[in-house]
């Protein structure tokens, strides 16, 4: 009688969704929840919480783009492992911050150690799963992310309700979290499917005619030279706007929904929460549906959907009609870093995957640094979010567009490739 045995391949996804979770949830998305408090109890302008809230982003991209060299030096374990330990440290720090500037050294050692998490932990996911079953994994993997909004749009306002400092209160039982997560990932994790003789999931049971035919696709598709593809370089600029265009949703909501809709604070953490709740679908909704339809053509219908409700965002201030938005939103919420981060381990070759994603992570990160700063300034100067949704959402129709563009572009590539000789 045969047994049946779980792949070794989803507990590997099950850490990583744990370690985005600690990195993305707990280390940037929770922010959205804190920074209002900070913001007050620190009495910062918004200019100077755009600037704070742009450490973390920067801190992310250097991360992001550092972490490759560790992943080939070292491993994969490591890098994820010492990432996780420098966001738990960022976030005690961050119990203690007393003025503008130790407040952006605490959340710029945060976004250090997100960055180089997030880019590590995808990485592993890309070797353990096969191609067809990529943008499913990346999906789940993702959905960490919303854990994070959910713990802190809950977990904020309620300590907040009890103690002023609730803020540096949160930020420690965010860190001690993240201990519990590292200590996780020391006994458990495993880099590479070859390491213990296994294949990645969804390899298993082949026919000859579609390895064969997979071969092909790849001797025409696959590249080594990351830096140097053209392709590789678009999907970044394409990242680069959404990187700027979701900021004012996962950073500015909480603080949106106290300041221009005059929602109180535990209830807009509760908006803030629910957020949290849908969008833990939503890279596994979107990214089954890319590994249907294709990459290019699932962005492309998420950043038109995305840039609609951003409008919409900005031109309503009735409660039940912005917690719709905001959970179609959410919806939608993963789903772009989901399949960018598919697209580019589909093209790259799999020692190369890690360099390939913090490369793209670069664009990614100077879209989500520059856009705080930009929403403070515009806060300041208007004296209310609306043109920083407009402004938000005319960049993500922007990238909508280098989405089909780029649909267009890789079928034709795809068909000259199936009808070149074997």
């Amino acid at each position: 009688m045969k047994i049946f045995r779980i792949h070794k391949g989803w507990f590997i996804l099950g850490i990583t969704l744990l370690n985005l979770f600690a990195c993305l949830g707990l280390g940037r998305f929770s922010l959205g929840a804190i920074l209002p408090f900070m913001k007050e109890s620190l009495s910062m302008s918004y200019t100077e919480v755009g600037i704070i809230a742009s450490a973390v982003f920067l801190g992310y991209l250097i991360g992001a783009i550092s972490v490759g060299y560790f992943v080939q030096r070292f491993t994969a374990k490591r890098a994820i492992i010492l990432a996780l330990i420098i966001v738990a440290l960022g976030m005690g720090m961050s119990t203690v911050v007393f003025n503008f500037w130790s407040s952006y050294v605490s959340l710029l050692i945060i976004g250090l150690g997100s960055g180089a998490a997030n880019v590590a932990s995808l990485s592993i996911v890309g070797k353990w799963f096969s191609v067809k079953l990529r943008g499913m994994a990346m999906g789940i993997a993702q959905s960490g992310s919303g854990l994070g909004m959910v713990i802190g749009g809950f977990l904020v306002p309620s300590i907040m309700l009890v103690n002023n400092d609730g803020w540096r209160i949160s930020w420690g039982v965010l860190s001690i979290i993240v201990l519990l997560i590292i200590f996780i990932n020391v006994i458990f994790l495993e880099d590479n499917p070859e390491e213990l003789h296994l294949k990645p999931v969804g390899t298993k049971g082949k026919l000859k005619e579609e390895i064969k035919k997979n071969e092909k696709k790849e001797n025409g598709l696959l590249i080594d030279h990351v830096y140097k593809d053209k392709t590789i370089i678009l999907i970044g600029l394409i990242y680069l706007t959404w990187g700027f265009s979701y900021i004012i949703f996962s950073t500015f909501l909480v603080d949106y929904l106290i300041i221009d809709t005059s929602i109180d604070s535990t209830k807009a953490g509760k908006y803030y929460a629910a957020a949290g709740i849908a969008s833990i679908v939503s890279g596994f909704i979107w990214g089954i549906l890319s590994d249907r339809i294709g990459r290019m053509l699932t962005l492309f219908i998420v950043y038109f959907f995305q840039s609609s409700l951003l409008l919409l965002l900005g031109l309503t201030k009735q409660p039940l009609l912005l917690l719709v938005v905001i959970i179609l939103y959410a919806l939608s919420l993963w789903a772009v870093p989901t399949v960018i981060v598919a697209a580019v381990s589909d093209r790259t070759t799999a020692h190369k995957a890690s360099m390939a994603i913090g490369f793209i992570t670069l664009f990614f990160g100077i879209g989500q640094w520059i856009s705080p700063m930009i929403i403070g300034a515009l806060l300041d100067a208007y004296g209310s979010y609306k043109a920083a949704f407009f402004v938000s959402a005319f960049i993500c129709y922007f990238g909508s567009l280098g989405c089909i563009v780029m649909h267009v572009k890789s079928k034709n590539k795809l068909r000259k490739v199936e009808k070149s000789p074997a």
